[in-house]
């Protein structure tokens, strides 16, 4: 009986120790996972609150243009189109002047 008491501990102590060192580790090994998990979240939340932030912004500059004045809208559009067709007209009269200018050379 005692040899048999003998070899179970000759065996279970190793065993024990194999056991215990490899909980240990795996304990060790989710702790830091966890640790690094939580400041990899925390970056990302605040990433994307910085981009929330940011589209909020460009979402107000949108909506300040769209809800703009329609009469100022108009009379600048109005503004646009006399300089533009001013400019039509002072081409078309440079290029009548230019093109009598060459038949009198001919």
């Amino acid at each position: 009986m005692i040899d048999l008491l003998i070899v179970a501990i000759v065996f279970a102590v190793p065993i024990t120790a194999i056991v215990s060192w490899a909980k240990i580790k795996l304990r060790r090994m989710e702790l830091e996972a966890g640790a690094g998990g939580t400041r990899a979240l925390e970056d990302r939340m605040a990433k994307l609150e910085r981009e929330r932030a940011e589209l909020a912004e460009r979402v107000g500059v949108l909506e300040s243009i769209v809800t703009m004045d329609a009469p100022v809208d108009a009379r600048t559009r109005v503004r646009v189109e006399a300089a533009q067709a001013a400019a039509v007209a002072s081409a078309e009269d440079d290029a009548a002047a230019l093109a009598a200018a060459r038949r009198a050379v001919r």
